[in-house]
Formats: C-alpha cells, structure tokens, sequence
C-alpha cells in the first residue's frame, strides 16, 4: 500500500489564510518583520491598509534643526545666511511624543480655564490613559477628571485630604472634592497647537 503522496486540506495550516510567499530580506530583521505583520494583521490591519501602513514609516520622519529660531531674544547663526544648510536630525514624532500607543488618545479642548499654560481652545491634548485604583497623578501633574458629569483638563494637588484641581486662569476658581467624587482618566504628556492663525487671548 501506498504510504506517499500530498492529500487535499492537509499540510501546514496557513496563518495568514493563504500560502507564504519566499521574498528577499535580510536575515537579521527577518523574524522581526514577521513579527510585525503578525501584530498588524491580528489587529485586522490587511490587504492594501497594511501596505500603507508599513510604507507610512517612511513619511513620519521629520528633519529636527539644532538651530533654534528666535521669539524675542536677540541672537544670531553662527553659520550666517540660510540657517536650513546645518546639521539636523530625522526624528519620528510618534516616538518623541507617545510612549504607548495602545495607552494613549487624543482629546480636543474647549474653554480657557488652561491658558495660562499655553493650553487654548481647540489644542489637541496627547494623554496617557491610567487606572486610578492602582495609579496615581504625580502632585501638579496635568490630568483629565471627571467631576460632577463633566470631564476637565486641570492641575491636579492635594491639600488638607482633598484633591484641588487648579486651573491656570484667575478668572477660574480652583475646584476641591473628596478624592472619591472625582475619576481620574489620564495624565496630560503633551498639547499640539492647531489654530496658530487665530488670535489667542492678550496675544
């Protein structure tokens, strides 16, 4: 009796649906590039989204200059001319501003109540979700909250057993509850600015 041969359906069972294709990489980030589509796939990232998304690595480098314009101090290039011609760094803005993806949203502002802190109305706050039964905020670190149904952006302090959220505006009063009344969701890491071509308050 025959013991050979290849049977319909049987075989190694495809991870990917379909069959792998031998393309040529280096060896040394092979695994890892495996491991990488792995993760996106899972995520059901495919097809042409995944294409984009690995050609989008490309894109998100920024030259970083190490000369730094001026804002009202006097100072002048010491290669003179167009200070573009000197070094610079490439640098990904996703890496420089989120340390977990996966831990991290992005909320939008409204109010004034943090522009003391070069914090307007409609800024993009970058914020790094936590848990408050095992995390903490730092005393005056930014966070969001939630109190009485709202959610605010505030400095977070503590003072005699309560939590005082601080606002960085004197037209604000600073708000104190018991630290059971209040949901701490996030921590504030960063704000990008988005509506430079508006006027900003005493601007």
């Amino acid at each position: 009796m025959s013991r050979g041969g290849s049977r319909k359906g049987s075989g190694r069972k495809y991870k990917f649906g379909e069959p792998l294709a031998e393309i040529g990489v280096p060896s040394s980030i092979s695994n890892d590039l495996i491991v990488v589509i792995e993760y996106l796939w899972e995520k059901g990232i495919r097809g042409k989204e995944l294409i984009d998304t690995l050609r989008s690595a490309e894109f998100r480098k920024v030259r970083k200059y190490d000369y730094a314009v001026s804002a009202g101090t006097h100072s002048t290039s010491s290669v003179g001319g167009d200070s573009m011609n000197i070094d610079y760094e490439e640098i990904d803005l996703c890496e420089e501003l989120i340390n977990e993806s996966n831990k991290t949203v992005i909320l939008p502002v409204m109010g004034d109540s943090m522009i003391g802190i070069g914090i307007y109305p409609g800024d993009w706050l970058i914020v790094e979700l936590i848990n408050p039964l095992y995390q903490k905020p730092k005393e005056q670190e930014i966070v969001i909250v939630s109190v009485d149904d709202e959610t605010l952006v505030k400095r977070y302090s503590r003072e005699k057993g309560e939590v005082v959220l601080v606002s960085e505006n004197e037209n604000h009063e600073p708000i104190r509850r018991s630290e059971g009344a209040i949901y701490i969701s996030g921590i504030v890491k960063s704000a990008i600015r988005r509506n430079l071509s508006k006027r900003l308050p005493n601007g």
